[in-house]
């Protein structure tokens, strides 16, 4: 399986996990049997940046709606992690302790526990502004 991950920096399997997809400075892709892995660099945006050929994602909490559909529409699973590294995060979803995700409103806190940094009335790229709850709304900050 092809698992794509967002990370801070490009350091192999130490890698920390990047707390949210779309902001990622770069992609970290694994192999998982082989543990072979190829680093991107996400500077232009990880939307873009994503390769085609993955099986799935693992995050560390924002994803946007958009992103997330799009992935669903193409098969490619959507996982959540705790995780600190990328190596912690593959042993997670090697033990199958980690939940594929099965529907998102926009964005969540990141891996610290802490929300992804935006100011009330952000935009958090699904068209609604940070913080909104009501139906239709965009994040669901803890």
């Amino acid at each position: 399986m092809k698992i794509c991950i967002p990370v801070d920096q490009l350091n192999g399997l130490a890698s920390e996990i990047a707390p949210n997809f779309r902001a990622a400075p770069a992609l970290l892709v694994v192999d998982s049997v082989t543990k072979e892995f190829l680093g991107i660099d996400a500077s232009s945006g990880a939307c873009r940046a994503t390769p085609l050929q993955i099986d799935a994602i693992v995050c560390a909490g924002g994803i946007g709606r958009g992103m997330f559909n799009g992935l669903r529409g193409r098969g490619i699973q959507v996982f959540n992690t705790d995780a600190m590294t990328v190596e912690e995060a593959l042993a997670e979803l090697a033990g199958g302790s980690l939940s594929e995700v099965k529907e998102v409103e926009c964005c969540g806190g990141d891996h610290h526990g802490e929300a992804h940094g935006h100011q009330h009335g952000q935009d958090c790229g699904c068209g609604s502004a940070a913080g909104e709850t009501e139906a239709g709304g965009c994040c669901g900050h803890h």
